[in-house]
């Protein structure tokens, strides 16, 4: 065999790395080690450099998907640009020029991957599904505030930022891909992606817990349960959306006891995440994928003896280590049912909406007092909850532009009803549930795991039709 360099690096050879299982591996790993060590920069230079490369020699966006949705994990605690730790660490010496370079780079590359594939010539009614509610959604995101006395500037700003989080990503991802990728083996890689995912952030808060800032006195801190790039609810939606994909995984996979194992720890940390509304939304997918496996896909027979003696192993823990289950459970036994000032937040909302009801006040124009809000960011204050939020800043034309776009989202799940158009759904559902008490659907980078799970359902869709 001839393993010359020539031969190595040619473009059919790079190509084949890219697209295969080391590729995504070597970024989780960089992710996870360079985030846990506080040397992500370095990692980040290297990521960079082969996700470029990734634009540069691959026919598919696929190999890209893993740095869209773990790039930002990268972020340390150390180095938090937010909270907890509010560094200046990336915006001082040697780094802020090095990562305007890595910045331009990035996107050079998403324009020479554009080109060369002709994405545009791709883009149509016919060819492109959700291109008119996306169009439409778009318009009304651009209007957000129009007539408020309230409208700045940075309204427009952070509408484009919106149009390019649901649009034109999910228009890149969806024709961005080769011919060669059917809906299944799509859906079979993310489930791998999912799992490496997972991994990332399992690792990540197992660091932080054994560390001294999270447990204090036998107390689990929920406060501190924070990483470099999210509070704890980032964390635990983050969490959460892996479940279905990771159960995906254990139907379509040859590996399903490993993707079961990982689906298990993505719930367990899911409630380690403090986040309620994580445990919530994981408390109700993963008994269900549960009971699902129990009933379809391939091992429906070891899943029911599994199901029984998970149970029996849960009780016996659950005695065992009660202690230790107690300080972590106290803090959501405390607080409860309590709203946490949401009730009062969604009223302000609603308000703000009475005040401009057509284009709504913007979406910088909302009307709260800080103290409702634990932290807000460049995206302005939000009203925890998708149709508040729109009604808010968008108004009546906002909401109507989204419930069309999310009505034709998902009508590829009522065509031909299978289970792995299933546990994509429940995926997306995930994060469309937890962002009726959270922020997530403008959270950015929540969006790009969601849109891939989006374009892999309407790649079902788009294959039953030429059946």
């Amino acid at each position: 065999m001839n393993f010359s360099l020539k031969s190595i690096l040619n473009r059919d050879s790079l190509s084949a790395f890219y697209m295969g299982r080391v590729y995504p591996f070597i970024i989780a790993l960089f992710t996870a080690v360079g985030s846990i060590l506080n040397i992500e920069f370095y990692f980040a230079i290297l990521h960079i450099a082969l996700a470029v490369g990734a634009f540069l020699v691959s026919r598919s966006i696929r190999p890209l998907f893993i740095s869209f949705i773990t790039f930002v994990m990268q972020i340390s605690l150390k180095h938090a640009p937010a909270y907890p730790t509010n560094s200046k660490y990336y915006y001082t010496g040697w780094r802020l020029p090095v990562f305007i370079v890595m910045v331009a780079l990035v996107i050079l590359a998403i324009i020479f991957f554009i080109v060369k594939n002709e994405i545009y010539k791709k883009i149509s009614f016919k060819t492109t599904p959700l291109l008119l509610p996306l169009i439409i959604l778009s318009a009304a995101f651009l209007l957000n505030g129009l007539f408020s006395p309230k409208w700045v500037l940075a309204n427009l700003l952070w509408a484009v930022l919106n149009i390019l989080v649901f649009a034109v990503i999910f228009i890149l991802f969806y024709h961005g891909l080769s011919d060669e990728d059917d809906a299944a083996s799509l859906a079979e890689y993310f489930s791998y992606i999912s799992a490496l995912t997972a991994l990332i952030i399992i690792s990540e808060v197992s660091a932080l817990y054994l560390s001294d800032k999270v447990i204090i006195d036998g107390t689990v801190i929920k406060e501190n349960v924070a990483l470099g790039w999210g509070i704890w609810n980032l964390i635990g939606v983050s969490l959460a959306v892996l479940i279905p994909m990771l159960f995906y995984g254990v139907h379509n996979s040859r590996y399903p006891w490993f993707y079961f194992a990982v689906a298990t720890m993505t719930y367990l940390f899911a409630i380690l995440s403090m986040s309620r509304n994580a445990l919530l939304a994981s408390s109700i997918v993963y008994p269900a994928c549960v009971i699902i496996s129990c009933f379809k896909g391939k091992n429906k027979k070891a899943f029911r003896i599994v199901t029984l003696l998970g149970i029996l192993a849960v009780i016996a823990f659950a005695i065992v280590f009660r202690e230790k289950i107690y300080t972590v459970l106290l803090d959501y036994f405390e607080r409860g049912f309590s709203d946490n000032k949401r009730f009062e937040l969604w009223g302000a909302a609603y308000d703000n909406f009475l005040k401009a009801p057509m284009f709504g006040n913007g979406f910088m124009g909302f009307d709260v007092s800080d103290e409702l809000l634990f932290s807000f960011g460049i995206q302005g204050k939000q009203a925890h909850n998708t149709v508040l939020q729109l009604l808010s800043a968008t108004g009546i034309v906002g909401l109507f532009a989204y419930l069309y776009y999310r009505f034709q989202s998902l009508k590829p799940v009522f065509h031909r009803p299978s289970l792995k158009k299933t546990l994509v759904l429940m995926s997306i559902a995930v994060l469309l549930f937890e962002s009726l008490l959270d922020n997530f659907i403008f959270n950015v980078y929540p969006m790009f795991y969601y849109t891939v799970a989006l374009v892999i359902l309407h790649k079902f869709s788009e294959e039953e039709k030429n059946v």
